[in-house]
Order: structure tokens, then sequence, then C-alpha cells
């Protein structure tokens, strides 16, 4: 073979590999470059304050960790955990209401944050959960039986929100005062609710002093709880949500709540007992009503000309309450990673971003509730009409039971208590039975602490 032949051959096949490795670097290099993907899943109604903030393109650009967002409701995300679903899919994060948090750490769908809490390498040192959060809110909704699942995406609690301009209208006043002999004021106690509710009661005028989310559902079974807390009452007889105690739902308190509860529907629309959550907004906004319970992240709704007749007409207090002392409920979005998360520690990252400052502040402002305590020095934050009543509620809040249970409780409450608005039962036979219910339940985990006396 002549040396020039052999000289060129050798050139190209050096030329090729040359090529081979730089096609296989450039590949390389495309990978590296190549973000993370997290998969987050979470309930629209939640998700969109976080969205609409537009700061998930600042977090991604500075991660070089990509979100990819799936709406999805709190049943359909543990149908998708559980693996009980067709196609079931696998998350990195979820946003859910606390209350499943027992039932996912029962069956090790979660995992605990602790360590990635004291990773170095992971954890912002400038962010101590501890002193930063209302903690109280933090442990009382993101944590269970000692460990800490995750962090407060937001914080829900319910207020009483009023037409202040009718309060203030000086016929009304005078009107109220000769037919009570008292100052026209928001109620302080559930007596003097019903009493405001009956005054402003018109069906002529298609006007009512209130509304009960009667429709069987969550709508009623939140509701009612307002009014067992700000009676004295609980669902059970514990301290933390976590905890398994004796069965106290049918508990004087209790029944004397459910009574006053099921009085207020002669001072309601006709059409009450279809009322949910949306239909007692709509009530409000549209000024068909006077005062009524609805949940903090409804507020913004209120205020928002563009859907509410009412825009800067409402009142917001802390409920009333026949213990003398303020109540309110805790309630919240929790983010938790898990178990089988394929980039829990992406996903952890994310979580604190979440968290921090400028999201927090920004999120409120689109309608979220933050548990952050700098996000209250925000004079844009401050500026909201429910942003004192909402800082009144942490720190006399009421935890709920987060126990494996509490799904199936609430299920069983929503029909009990559904029988009672609708004359089906008495307030006191829905409540035993619902005791019933309960014990059948909890089994040795949970006594009765009063007898059943009617029949259910």
């Amino acid at each position: 073979m002549p040396a020039k032949t052999s000289m060129a051959r050798n050139r190209a096949r050096i030329l090729a590999g040359l090529m081979l490795a730089a096609t296989l670097l450039l590949q390389l290099s495309c990978t590296a470059r190549r973000p993370t993907t997290i998969r987050l899943a979470g309930d629209k109604w939640f998700l969109t304050s976080l969205v609409k903030t537009g700061l998930l393109a600042d977090f991604e650009k500075h991660s070089g960790i990509h979100v990819d967002i799936i709406y999805k409701n709190d049943e359909a995300i543990m149908r998708d955990l559980d693996g009980s679903a067709a196609g079931a899919q696998r998350y990195d994060v979820v946003v859910m209401r606390h209350r499943f948090l027992g039932a996912l750490v029962a069956k090790q769908q979660v995992q605990p944050i602790e360590g990635y809490l004291s990773d170095r390498a992971l954890h912002d040192n400038g962010f101590v959960p501890e002193e930063q959060l209302y903690s109280n809110w933090w442990h009382g909704l993101a944590s269970y039986r000692g460990h800490a699942y995750g962090y407060p995406f937001t914080g829900l609690t319910t207020y009483l929100c009023y037409r202040k301009d009718m309060l203030d209208d000086a016929e009304n006043q005078r009107r109220y005062k000769a037919r009570y002999h008292q100052e026209l004021k928001p109620p302080a106690t559930w007596e003097q609710y019903a009493r405001v509710a009956a005054f402003f009661t018109r069906p002529d005028e298609h006007f009512y002093g209130t509304y009960v989310q009667g429709k069987q559902g969550l709508a009623l079974w939140y509701e009612w709880l307002s009014f067992i807390y700000a009676f004295g009452g609980d669902i059970l007889d514990t301290r933390h949500g976590s905890e398994y105690g004796d069965i106290v739902v049918n508990s004087p308190e209790n029944v004397a709540a459910t009574e006053e509860y099921v009085s207020l529907i002669k001072s309601s629309p006709p059409d009450t007992l279809s009322y949910g959550w949306n239909e007692a907004q709509s009530a409000l906004q549209q000024g068909h009503v006077y005062m009524g319970i609805l949940w903090s992240d409804q507020a913004p709704f209120l205020e928002d000309a563009s859907v509410s007749k009412v825009a800067g007409k409402i009142g917001y207090r802390l409920l009333p309450s026949d213990t003398g002392s303020p109540v309110s409920q805790m309630e919240g979005l929790i983010s938790l990673l898990p178990a089988n998360a394929s980039h829990p520690k992406e996903a952890y990252r994310w979580m604190e971003w979440a968290t921090s400052s400028t999201v927090q502040i920004q999120q409120t402002l689109h309608g979220g509730g933050s548990l952050r305590r700098s996000t209250y020095d925000d004079a844009g934050v401050q500026a909201l009409p429910y942003t004192p009543t909402f800082l009144k509620s942490l720190p006399v809040a009421r935890e709920k039971p987060t126990i494996p249970e509490s799904d199936e409780i609430t299920r069983r409450a929503e029909v009990r208590l559904s029988d009672a608005v609708r004359g089906k039962s008495t307030p006191k036979a829905a409540l035993d039975g619902l005791a019933l219910d309960l014990q059948q339940i909890l089994g040795h985990r949970g006594r009765l602490k009063f007898a059943v006396t009617t029949t259910p």
C-alpha cells in the first residue's frame, strides 16, 4: 500500500474519531443543561394564586428545575398515590388539604422533611421555619406525631362577613334600636347573630339576614364546625389533630350549636338547602343577604368590583362566640413530598422557595393566605380589608382531626348533618347517630363520652 494512501486513511480515521467525540461531548453537554422536571399536583383553585404571581419562571431560571403543574383535586391525588386509579401518576410534590395527612403517613405515602431541612447543601440557612412561620399553624397543619412532613402552602380560616354599609345606615340603626332596645352592631354572640339575621330578613324585598350552606357536602361540614367551635364543642376530646380521644361529637355544646345552626334557616333564602361554597359567596356578592360565614380565600372575590356588587361594603370579623373567648378554624393546604418522588431534593427546594418571603407576599396579594410572619409587614398586604381579621384568627385557631380516619369521619358527618338541616332528624338524634358512626370507625381508639339517648 502506498505510504500516501495509508496516511490519508489514518487522517480520515482520526477526523472521524474527533467528530464522534465532539458529538458525544455535545450530547453530554445538552443533557447536563437539560433542567430536571418536577411534577407538582394540586387543586387548581389553590394553585392559581401561585401561578398568578408570575414567579415560577424566575424559580425555574435560577434553579434549573422545571415545574410541571398537574391540576387535580385531593381525591384524585389520593387515588394516584394509592396506585388504585387506572394510569396512576407519580408526583414529586403534592399540595393537599391537611386533613389527609394522617392517612398519607399511615400508608407511608409521604416522607418527613427533617432530613432535607438539616441538609446544609440543600436547605436555605436564612429560612428558620420555627421563627419565621406561625409555628402553631405550621405544626397544626403540616406535622404529624412529632414529625414535620411539609410546609403550609396557604392558610384558611372562616370570617363573619357583613354589610357594613347597611350596618351604618341611620334608618337601620333607628329601627333596630326601636325593636330590640339595643344598638345595631356586628354580632358577638350567636343569640345576637340570630337577632340581626331576623331583623334583616325581608322576603318581600328578596333580601335575607343570612344563609345556611345546607347542601350535603364539605361546605355544610365546615360551616357546622365554625358553629360548634364557637359554642366550645369539638369532634374528639384531644389537644391536637393527630391524636385519638373520647368521642364528644354529641356533647351538649354541639347539640346547642346545631340547634342554633338549623334555626337560622328561617332567616335564609328559600333555596338555602342547595347552597354550597359558591352559592353562599354569590349571595353575598350579589347583595341578597346581610351577612354570612365565608372562607378567607373567598374574601378577595367579595372585593373584586368586576364580579361583586358589594365591593368595598363588606366588614370582616371573627366568628361570634358563646364561650366568651374568640375562636377560629385552622384549615389549610400543605406541600408534601411523596415517598416515591423521583426528584425529592429538587421538590424540597421548590417547597422552600414557595414558602419564601417574596412568593408569600405575592401569593397573598393574589388571594392566598400566608403563614409567614414577614408577609404582613408588606404595605399591600396590610391594605387588604380582611388582613386584620386573618391576623386575629391565627392565635385562636382550633385544630381539626388529621388522623387516618378523618376523611371517613367527614363523609359520615355530611350525611348526618344533612338529615338535621332537612328536618329528617332532630339535631340531638343526628349527633347521637354520628357519635355511633365514629365509634364504629375508630373502634377501641374512640370511647363515647356522652351517652346516646335518642334513636338515630
